[in-house]
């Protein structure tokens, strides 16, 4: 077999290239360990272990009371006293994925996300702090048995609100705290678990929201810095470096392209804002790589702009977010003379009725120039199942340009 077909490119509903040697770099975690974690909100159960708290509360001190007079012990049968350490107050390990149950906002109001392009100079840590942290809110999430904390960013000054979908999943009451320790109801507009996006809504006027900028314009290496809630440390801010672009991470089932950062981010941060250096938020933290061990650091992940402002956008609109492929795979080394051979095209996609077909040379897609699968990646970050694209390629010496549309992964037969 010909060695570039050792590396293939899918293009499914999370693309990826498929080589003997993973991309990401081996991390060793132990057999009990957490490879991937999302920094979520802690949640308790409150009813039953508040009252097996007093109940544990009262006997001990009728233990005292009667221990001065009788020989009495409570390690009996049905008696289980907490072993040294035990944290009465767990971490579920299983999460809600549904929707709040809170008050609907009205959709299809026409409002949408803006990306900024970077202007300016480069600010100091001080200077993004300060620009930011009036548009960061803290986020509680309660219902009748669970309560949790995370981080939100404001989009609107009239109230609109971007978080992560685990933050308020399942909850019954969300209420936002604002930088002035204000707190407000929120409205529910959109929520899609897959995607872990979710847009609130609170009933106010003359908020400062964020600057968003293009995470597309982000190169690894570049400065970026956190704010959130880590473990209800409201408004932390931590510095790192963009560590990596376009990372496939599996989390619950589902891959998401993200951005890998060195920058903390700890349980509470979900929801939070990853900036860049001109003070743009460039990404919504969501997740962390930890180990048992403990011996994993700095590796944080954010959901790009580019993939925030297509969900956000659409949530806001009242549509239900249905993600898109090529349908087509392409050889993940460049070709001859540049450009990505495609290998396979499925025969009930879009990109097949236009003619392309397997041997022909990707150039380009909406006019920009294709050099690698990190290009049609980010790409369909911006994109869903209908959309179109306009692909340039190349077969025996003529190029052709058609405009493609995306496909059901599900109707994808690779």
């Amino acid at each position: 077999m010909d060695n570039k077909h050792d590396g293939l490119w899918q293009g499914g509903p999370w693309e990826q290239p498929s080589q003997p040697v993973p991309n990401l770099p081996y991390i060793p975690v132990p057999a009990a360990g957490i490879p991937v974690l999302r920094p979520r909100k802690r949640r308790r159960k409150w009813p039953w272990i508040t009252g097996l708290a007093i109940l544990v509360l009262a006997l001990c001190l009728l233990t005292i009371v009667l221990g001065r007079h009788l020989s009495f012990s409570l390690s009996g049968p049905g008696y289980l006293p907490a072993s040294p350490g035990e944290d009465w107050w767990a971490q579920q390990e299983e999460y809600s994925t549904d929707p709040p149950n809170i008050r609907q906002a009205p959709t299809g109001t026409g409002v949408t996300l803006p990306l900024q392009a970077a202007d300016g100079p480069a600010l100091t840590y001080t200077q993004i702090y300060e620009k930011n942290a009036p548009s960061i809110v803290s986020i509680e999430s309660q219902s009748q048995s669970e309560y949790g904390t995370g981080t939100g960013i404001i989009m609107t000054e009239d109230g609109y609100i971007i978080t992560n979908a685990h933050v308020v999943a399942g909850a019954d009451e969300v209420r936002v705290a604002l930088s002035n320790n204000s707190v407000l109801q929120a409205s529910l507009v959109g929520f899609d678990a897959d995607e872990d996006l979710a847009v609130l809504k609170v009933d106010a006027s003359g908020l400062t929201p964020a600057e968003f900028g293009d995470s597309a314009a982000l190169r690894i290496g570049d400065p970026v810095a956190a704010i959130g809630d880590p473990l209800g440390y409201r408004s932390t801010i931590t510095d790192g470096i963009i560590s990596a672009l376009d990372r496939e991470v599996e989390v619950d089932g589902t891959t998401m392209v993200l951005i890998q950062t060195s920058a903390a981010i700890n349980f509470g941060n979900s929801g939070g804002a990853l900036i860049n250096q001109y003070g743009q938020v460039v990404g919504v933290t969501t997740i962390k790589i930890v180990t048992e061990d403990g011996s994993a650091e700095a590796l944080g992940f954010a959901i790009p702009t580019t993939r925030v402002k297509y969900v956000v956008d659409r949530l806001i609109d009242g549509q239900v977010i249905h993600t898109g492929v090529f349908g087509f795979t392409v050889y993940t080394f460049p070709a001859e003379g540049g450009g990505l051979e495609i290998m396979d095209v499925t025969p009930s996609s879009d990109a097949y009725a236009k003619g392309i077909r397997p041997g022909d040379i990707l150039l380009a897609a909406n006019g920009q120039t294709i050099t690698s699968t990190q290009d049609l990646t980010r790409l369909k970050q911006s994109l869903g199942l209908g959309d179109t694209v306009s692909l340039t390629y190349l077969r025996d010496g003529q190029s052709y340009t058609v405009d493609v549309a995306l496909v059901d992964p599900q109707e994808d037969n690779r």
